[in-house]
């Protein structure tokens, strides 16, 4: 595994090569494949393990690594990026570089990624409604995700980055109790 400000450096080194926006949200969803495959349960651990393991050769570790590259259908750059990662031993910290990657390419676009927790599914006009208010409020493209979680009772969470406003019912009975014990 490695240190996330090593990954934030794998990051930086990936999305310089990057030429337009396109390309780099390109880089981005090979980035989360190579991640997702990486986390696949294997006899012996998962993927991004094997490909770090020292007993394969590393000609044998980058042939594997070039197969799931061709599978998850990657760019050339994103596999010459694999291929170094898997030369260096660093193929198992992908899911962290994929992470911090994900984030310089919200930053550069303008974008910023949030979630929604409610009781019940959202009607998609409020959903809709939500992102435009969260836009505007933050100047910044909204990518908001909806998530269900009936513990909620009623009301909603939302979480942009590291902030939460939690307007749940379960939140507002937690102040209520918290109040009436200190009084």
């Amino acid at each position: 595994m490695i240190s996330g400000s090593l990954a934030k450096r794998y990051a930086r080194a990936l999305i310089e090569l990057a030429q337009s926006p396109m390309q780099r949200d390109r880089y981005l969803k090979d980035l989360e494949g190579l991640a997702a495959a990486m986390q696949a349960p294997l006899e012996s651990g998962t993927l991004g393990k094997l490909l770090d393991a020292g007993h394969l050769s590393v000609a044998k570790r980058k042939g594997i690594a070039a197969a799931v590259g061709k599978r998850v259908g990657i760019d050339a750059t994103v596999a010459k990026f694999l291929d170094l990662l898997v030369e260096r031993g660093r193929a198992g910290g992908m899911v962290l570089i994929a992470r911090h990657y994900r984030d310089l390419a919200d930053e550069a676009a303008g974008r910023v990624r949030a979630t929604v927790k409610s009781a019940k599914p959202l009607p998609a006009d409020a959903v809709t409604k939500l992102t435009a208010s969260l836009s505007k409020a933050t100047g910044k493209k909204v990518l908001l995700e909806a998530e269900v979680d009936p513990e909620l009772i009623g009301g909603l969470v939302t979480t942009i980055g590291s902030h939460t406003l939690d307007r749940s019912v379960r939140a507002s009975l937690a102040r209520l109790r918290t109040n009436l014990h200190n009084h």
